[in-house]
């Protein structure tokens, strides 16, 4: 079995340092990686200054095999890659005719001026392949260097993201599949176990055994609060075995762990939901109190969430729950806003106003005030509403402050829900 193809990202730029830009594009690519069967072997930042960045991208060609740079491709002074990256090379710059007259094209079809330094952009390393971006004025290219370990190629993007994402999608990933395709890489196979109820030790714990009788396997956790990720990573030399060997162990990690994983795979949550609905050719209707548009705004982040979501009613004070969602003022009066009566009053009102198929509802004490012997800080209820009827569900939730009972009846929210439909 040959070695798996070793990637290195090495993020340039003052600003991801000192907090003015969170470094994404890292993330887009180990992202990008993942869905080849290949992981980062190792990611840095560095700073603005020629002697760090020379220095950091020698010491990432002596580890890896490919080398992805992002930013200091721009105009202006402090954008020294392209330099930084000629001399760890050992080479001069070169200039590109072509990639400037793109430059001068694009801002010409804007009817803009062309300040002089945009030229400096056009300035690459001597024995780079050029890489034309499509989205910005700043060329990507791909520079040959000697590591410790053989051969190696640094790729060069802008920092922009968009531009980033581009140059990754359409240049980096079609080459690195191709190499894959060649078989100069071992096979890599993920499977993503996602767990809500449990802490990440309980979870850990649970797993020993099968990390135990496994040791040539990888598991790897992430507190994803208030979820708990689990990815299982298999290797082998052919990818069918790869993927049956994977597939059994995220099923006895599935059993290991219990009633706490909601699914297999990538997809979060609030995707799940709304494709289960969208398979049922169903509607749905949110009604929250304690969550305040949580549960909303998480449905409604996912692009297409307007085929499935009709609307939401955030019903904080108990008039509003009444006057919006019908809610009678005596069962308020008889059993208080945070009760299973109040819940599931709340998702029928918001199922039958909203002209939904299904609606949730949530109803609880985030405290840190508000709580009581009979109602403590991080009770909730939840009312699901559907074409079968009606359920509540009571959860204690652990008052971690705020913010985060907040969120874990959001997700709670949605798994009751998920649950409901996936078997109606």
């Amino acid at each position: 079995m040959t070695e798996a193809l070793r990637i290195v990202s090495l993020a340039v730029g003052d600003e991801l340092l000192d907090g003015r830009v969170a470094d994404g594009n890292t993330k887009d690519l180990g992202d990008a990686l993942s869905q080849l069967g290949l992981e980062l072997c190792a990611a840095r930042t560095v700073p603005d200054a020629r002697a760090v960045v020379v220095a950091a991208v020698r010491a990432a060609a002596d580890e890896a095999d490919v080398v992805v740079t992002s930013g200091g491709l721009g105009p202006t002074s402090d954008d020294i890659t392209a330099e930084c990256i000629a001399e760890a090379a050992g080479v001069g710059l070169r200039f590109d005719a072509a990639a400037f007259a793109r430059i001068e094209a694009m801002f010409a079809l804007r009817s803009i001026p062309m300040p002089e330094s945009n030229r400096r952009q056009a300035m690459l390393p001597a024995t780079s392949r050029t890489l034309e971006n499509e989205q910005g004025t700043a060329p990507g290219f791909v520079t040959p260097l000697m590591g410790a370990r053989g051969p190696v190629e640094v790729w060069s993007f802008p920092g922009v993201p968009r531009e980033y994402r581009h140059l990754l999608e359409d240049r980096l990933l079609p080459e690195l599949r191709a190499r894959l395709d060649r078989g100069a890489s071992r096979v890599l196979v993920r499977r993503t176990l996602r767990s809500l109820g449990l802490s990440e030790s309980a979870v850990g714990e649970r797993l020993g055994a099968l990390e135990r009788d496994n040791p040539d396997v990888r598991v790897q956790y992430r507190a994803a609060c208030p979820e708990i990720l689990v990815r299982v990573i298999v290797t082998a030399s052919e990818r069918a075995q790869a993927e049956a060997r994977a597939d059994e162990l995220a099923a006895r990690a599935r059993a290991d762990i219990g009633a706490s994983v909601y699914g297999v795979g990538d997809e979060p949550l609030e995707e799940r939901v709304l494709r289960a609905l969208e398979n049922k050719g169903a509607t749905l209707a949110v009604a929250e109190s304690c969550t305040g548009g949580l549960v909303a705004k998480r449905l409604t982040d996912v692009p297409g969430s307007s085929s499935v979501v009709q609307g939401g009613v955030v019903a904080y004070a108990n008039q509003v729950k009444t006057a919006a969602l019908d809610v009678p003022a005596s069962v308020l009066a008889e059993h208080g806003a945070v009760s299973e009566a109040v819940a599931r009053a709340m998702a029928d009102g918001a199922r039958a106003r909203l002209g939904a198929d299904w609606a949730i509802s949530t109803t609880g004490v985030a405290g840190p005030t508000g709580g009581s012997e009979d109602k403590p800080v991080g009770l909730v209820w939840f009312g699901v509403a559907g074409p079968g009827g009606t359920a509540a569900h009571k959860k204690r939730l652990p008052d971690f402050g705020r913010e985060r009972v907040r969120e874990m009846a959001a997700a709670w929210a949605l798994r009751f829900l998920l649950e409901a439909a996936d078997v109606a």
